[in-house]
């Protein structure tokens, strides 16, 4: 079963939704009850058609067997970056909860990377939360490094935080 990788469609809006609701559920769950995960993913495709298309944004989708099973977005920062090295930001990347540790997240992550390196950026960022030790493991293991920061407009879940991340892609 071979995993592409390849640029989002807006029809994939739909599918990449149901990816990143699955997704969020599964590292929220037991940090916020239920019913605010519940509420919080009431979303629309058309949030992440208007997304797909945003210039300057790139939005990745990962396939096993024609099925969208994962997704990424990547862009220039959203904050002033403390690092002036760090010139795009990883805003999420999730993969369906049913195929992790099939090499989903790798492949999207690989898959960045030459987006990256066509675009010369050298440094790129991320931020995760600290509770999310599934993320902070898949992110160290690609040599991702915390660097100190945090969030500059955290949302804060009962006193958790998200960690900065840096990543240099050369």
């Amino acid at each position: 079963m071979a995993i592409v990788t390849r640029s989002a469609r807006p029809d994939d809006a739909a599918a990449i939704l149901g990816v990143h609701t699955r997704a969020r559920a599964t590292y929220y769950r037991g940090y916020l009850p239920d019913d605010v995960i519940a509420a919080q993913n009431q979303r629309e495709p058309s949030l992440y058609e208007g997304i797909i298309r945003r210039p300057g944004r790139t939005t990745l989708c990962a396939e096993l067997d024609g099925n969208v099973v994962g997704f990424l977005m990547i862009g220039p920062c959203y904050h002033p970056e403390p690092n002036s090295e760090v010139t795009s930001q990883l805003y999420q990347i999730h993969v369906d909860p049913e195929r992790f540790r099939l090499g989903v997240g790798s492949a999207l992550h690989d898959a960045a990377l030459d987006v990256w390196r066509a675009a010369e950026v050298t440094a790129a960022r991320l931020w995760v939360w600290d509770f999310n030790t599934r993320a902070r493991a898949f992110y160290a293991g690609r040599g991702w490094l915390a660097d100190g920061h945090e969030d500059p407009e955290p949302t804060h879940i009962d006193g958790h935080r998200q960690l900065g991340l840096r990543l240099t892609t050369t």
